[in-house]
């Protein structure tokens, strides 16, 4: 989760407790993922060991409701310097609603994120939140790219494999093997990463996962893109 074709990303988790009869996390493949994407980074430079020191690419924050997410989001991050920053939400979702302790509809987090300068992009890894409309409010009302997400349910284990791929894919790139040796193809977008996340995860479409980002005129989706919908 360092460096990616002159771009340079931080991660930071906002994570609900899920409910009383759950006790998944996300943090523990976060984990995994900062170490395979330094291991692919340590690769790619020629250094064949893992740097000592403390490097501020990922974070992790559990909140009960839209004060203690505010809060959060507002933090001041050390260490962060220029890199772009993604919010990345494990909640409970529902048409318009996502879901900690409290309820937080759209239009509150909208209000939320609308002074926010430094997230280039949103991630929700919740169900049916993230459809067109969501997109809108959120995107024309804040200030981050993009916005990704999924438009229905989702099993938690399958959402949690294609999070982990889309991220994988942003900041390592495509794995390849040639004959010789293997190598990640760098992708340089994050709608590029949505694309090719439905070829190397096709799953992800049966999901309604979808990346929403900005054109000068208007607002476009990868999975309206990829059926067509969309000139």
């Amino acid at each position: 989760m360092r460096e990616r074709n002159g771009v340079r990303y931080i991660i930071k988790v906002f994570e609900a407790q899920w409910d009383q009869l759950h006790d998944e996390t996300v943090k523990p493949f976060f984990g995994q993922l900062k170490r395979d994407t330094n291991k692919t980074y340590m690769r790619r430079i020629g250094v064949h060991q893992d740097t000592p020191g403390h490097d501020a690419l990922f974070s992790y924050v559990v909140f009960q409701n839209a004060e203690g997410l505010k809060d959060a989001l507002y933090r001041v991050d050390q260490g962060v310097d220029q890199r772009r920053k993604i919010a990345y939400f494990a909640v409970h979702g529902e048409r318009g609603v996502i879901s900690a302790v409290q309820d937080i509809s759209r239009r509150r987090l909208k209000n939320i994120l609308a002074p926010l300068t430094s997230y280039d992009g949103l991630y929700f890894g919740s169900c049916d939140f993230v459809n067109r409309k969501t997109a809108e409010v959120l995107l024309r009302g804040a200030q981050s790219t993009w916005i990704a997400g999924y438009e229905s349910w989702t099993p938690w284990l399958e959402g949690m494999l294609c999070d982990m791929m889309f991220f994988r894919l942003l900041l390592s790139g495509r794995f390849v093997r040639p004959k010789t040796n293997a190598r990640w193809e760098p992708i340089k977008r994050p709608d590029e990463v949505a694309r090719r996340l439905y070829e190397q995860f096709p799953q992800a479409i049966d999901l309604r996962f979808s990346l929403f980002y900005r054109k000068p005129d208007r607002i476009c989706s990868t999975l309206e893109e990829h059926f067509g919908k969309e000139s």
